[in-house]
């Protein structure tokens, strides 16, 4: 009898992220078994992760679990994993708008959608914060497409483009677009926004963190002082708001804006510990709304209260676009909506194997 197990998998590229993607209904029910199994999928806790798939980076220290969903008018269920690189911890609490780019291609490929000939729509229930997505990924003679011409900054090739369309995105976590009720609050003599719209995110100005310029990845990627100053910020206020000890979460996010002379805004993300080289697309909506509510962080920057259109920020792998459409309610925004195009690389299927010994 071997000493292993084998789990189905596929290996894929989702938006800058990759990991693998599994079927509900071939791991656990158990959390705790459950957990077991995807630290040891990855080679967690090891900050190389050699023993597993995972690449020492969190954005590939991600996971994907698919379940067709019993919910009317929702095709599948996502449930997003950030497995810690180098700490036997994995998070569910967050999502991940990069990795849900391969759920659609997922689903088509493992047969729990009915596939049109030319493309094919798919909702999504995230099953992390709640926001339904539609999904429309291109289906010529009822195969995915993966090849393409639409590039995303961070990916060196094109592939074939995947229209997301999110809804239900504001409150993810704590019900409110500002959790503590204002739009600007002040921990340890820093002012930040926290916003919750399809991520909680704490949000500072470059200067406020002795910031001069739109420094490179690489530079605050290796600033553990300032990494360590957004995230004694993050874990005081997320205990106000009632999302408890973070410690040990990737929630709420951080994020750093400053002026764009190429977009609308540039910012930095962080996961929270290390500065994401490109940025997250569940990210991108909570900056997005941050931006289009008054007094925030980000208003010095950022001033344009229309109702629709793109939006453009700036991250250290190029730019990422979205567009949106925002109703206000006595200038408070009242709903939003926004739709990004990304696209996903099948790299991968076949079985992980795992260690009985590590269960």
């Amino acid at each position: 009898m071997s000493d292993q197990i084998k789990i189905p998998c596929m290996f894929m590229r989702g938006g800058t992220s990759r990991g693998p993607y599994f079927l509900k209904t071939d791991l656990p029910e158990d959390i705790t078994e459950r957990d077991k199994i995807l630290l040891a999928v990855m080679g967690s806790p090891d900050f190389r992760q050699i023993d597993g798939l995972g690449g020492a980076e969190p954005v590939k220290s991600k996971v994907a679990i698919i379940d067709k969903s019993k919910e009317p008018g929702i095709d599948v269920d996502y449930y997003f994993a950030q497995v810690k690189i180098d700490e036997p911890i994995v998070d569910t609490k967050p999502s991940c708008g990069n990795i849900l780019v391969g759920v659609g291609p997922y689903a088509i490929e493992k047969g729990l959608v009915d596939v049109k000939d030319g493309e094919t729509s798919i909702i999504v229930r995230d099953k992390n914060t709640g926001m339904k997505i539609e999904q429309i990924v291109k289906t010529p003679n009822k195969v995915v497409q993966y090849e393409g011409d639409c590039f995303i900054d961070g990916v060196p090739t094109p592939g074939s483009p995947i229209k997301l369309k999110f809804l239900n995105i504001i409150g993810s976590q704590t019900k409110k677009l500002f959790p503590t009720g204002n739009s600007l609050d002040q921990i340890d003599g820093i002012n930040f926004t926290l916003i919750d719209c399809a991520v909680p995110m704490v949000i500072f100005k470059s200067s406020e963190l002795g910031l001069k310029d739109n420094e490179t990845f690489e530079k605050l990627d290796g600033d553990k002082n300032l990494i360590n100053k957004m995230d004694s910020v993050r874990i005081k206020i997320a205990k106000e708001v009632g999302l408890g000890d973070v410690a040990n979460s990737v929630i709420p996010k951080t994020a750093i804006v400053n002026s764009s002379n190429s977009a609308d805004i540039s910012s930095r993300y962080f996961m929270p510990w290390n500065c994401h080289p490109a940025y997250a697309v569940t990210g991108s909506m909570a900056l997005l709304a941050a931006c289009k509510s008054k007094n925030t962080v980000c208003s010095e920057f950022y001033s344009n209260f229309s109702e629709s259109g793109p939006f453009t920020l700036e991250h250290p792998s190029g730019l990422l676009k979205i567009d949106y459409e925002v109703n206000y309610k006595n200038e408070m925004i009242e709903d939003i909506k926004v739709t990004t195009t990304r696209n996903a690389r099948l790299i991968m299927s076949g079985n992980v194997f795992v260690k009985k010994s590590l269960l």
